[in-house]
């Protein structure tokens, strides 16, 4: 029925008590074992008789939340098939059949472990308290949530290059904690290398293919070849020195890993540079907080047009760092030499934005943020390119370096499941 996804309302927990609450105020019940939890005032009276509960109808409207509404745990599932399919656990119910004022007429506690509600209609739902206290909607709880879904990042500098521990490309091949590893190291530090890689192309899309599969570009559907070429229209296929940039912010979003594969390395120059760019902003806020707040708020758009695998032309306006509402760093999006001349700010916003860019660029290239280094043959860097800048070193001679991407959405999904599948807690 689409009774069981309509009535149970703000569960919080405090202790051992399970409460159900509103936005009204409450009474206090005690039911089965001892065991208490509050009943909005939902209604003109309550009375509990033994380990059952009874509500009255509901004198008034209360506040729905979502609660109820996703009901994941299988026994849940099983007692209403009308409201969950139970073989994708996908919801069933639609919005206008959620009456926001529906109110349980009877709350049971069931063997100590759940709570059975019973509705208007007749329909009954048990809830686990376990299931419950997983969605308390108290302060504490819903913090303590946040902070386990929370990203746990290492920022870094120029010493970080002492830090890498480089992975046996056939370890990422066969063994799958190897590669959960890997990429998880990617997630919380922003990158990570690997060695003893073929030279020859196509190795970037067998190690995508282990987790999913490589993020299609105007470049083409899996790698692109990155060298020296005549008559190019992008500045990475010639020896020309590279500024420090992230990748494709001329698109609405961006791919969020980067794989660089060098198949040939570099006779002369053709160093990388890379750049914790979360370091470098938060470095950015507290040294130069008016130029932080600049980088944060204006728009600034990237684009990019010509002919590759396909012709394209390309164009974003977005700040170049970005935040969450709770103000922490999540994206940069950075390519000066993308960078479009067409600023769609008041005239007296383009100085201070320049200088806010200076700001910005002295950050990034501060002996102390740079990690300097050259990719042999054989050797792959992975990382995330909506944290990292990266730069590359002009260079002469034949250096062949494969590229391709890959979507954190994917990524952090096989993460996610192998966590779940061998039990992992971090």
């Amino acid at each position: 029925m689409a009774l069981l996804t309509r009535g149970v309302a703000r569960i919080i927990t405090s202790g051992q008590a399970t409460k159900l609450l509103s936005t009204t105020s409450m009474k206090s019940l005690s039911c089965g074992r001892g065991l208490s939890f509050t009943v909005s005032r939902m209604a003109s009276s309550v009375r509990c008789t033994g380990r059952k509960a009874e509500v009255s109808p509901p004198s008034h409207r209360w506040f729905s939340t979502p609660a109820a509404e996703s009901v994941r745990t299988a026994s849940a599932i099983e007692k209403c098939p009308d409201c969950h399919s139970a073989m994708t656990g996908f919801r069933r119910v639609m919005i206008k059949d959620i009456d926001p004022s529906i109110a349980p007429v009877t709350a049971e506690v069931v063997d100590g472990k759940s709570i059975q509600l019973e509705w208007p209609d007749g329909h009954r739902s048990e809830f686990d308290w376990q299931w419950l206290q997983d969605r308390s909607f108290t302060q504490e709880a819903r913090d303590q949530r946040r902070e386990a879904k929370r990203r746990k990042l290492q920022l870094w500098g120029s010493e970080q290059l002492e830090k890498l521990q480089p992975v046996d490309f056939d370890a990422l091949m066969t063994d799958e904690m190897a590669l959960y590893d890997f990429f998880n190291t990617i997630d919380t530090v922003g990158l990570a290398l690997t060695r003893n890689v073929p030279c020859k192309v196509g190795q970037q899309q067998r190690l995508a293919e282990r987790i999913a599969y490589l993020r299609p570009t105007h470049y083409g559907l899996h790698e692109s070849s990155v060298y020296s070429k005549p008559n190019t229209s992008n500045l990475a296929f010639t020896g020309q020195r590279l500024h420090c940039h992230t990748d494709m912010p001329q698109y609405s979003s961006p791919a969020g890993i980067l794989l660089l594969h060098c198949v040939q390395e570099a006779e002369e120059g053709g160093e990388n540079e890379l750049i914790d760019g979360y370091h470098a902003a938060y470095q950015l806020k507290e040294k130069d907080p008016e130029a932080f707040h600049t980088l944060t708020t204006t728009p600034v758009s990237f684009a990019m047009h010509g002919k590759d695998y396909i012709r394209y032309d390309l164009e974003k306006t977005r700040p170049i760092i970005s935040l969450n509402p709770e103000g922490e760093v999540v994206r940069i999006c950075y390519a000066n030499q993308l960078r479009s001349a067409l600023m769609d700010v008041p005239v007296e916003r383009v100085q201070p934005f320049y200088r806010a860019m200076r700001a910005w660029d002295d950050v990034l290239y501060h002996p102390d943020n740079c990690i300097l280094t050259k990719l042999n043959a054989g050797e792959m860097v992975v990382f995330d390119n909506w944290r990292l800048v990266h730069g590359r070193r002009g260079f002469q001679g034949g250096r062949h370096v494969q590229t391709a991407y890959m979507d954190w959405d994917e990524v952090r999904s096989f993460l996610g499941v192998v966590r779940r599948e061998r039990n992992l807690n971090n």
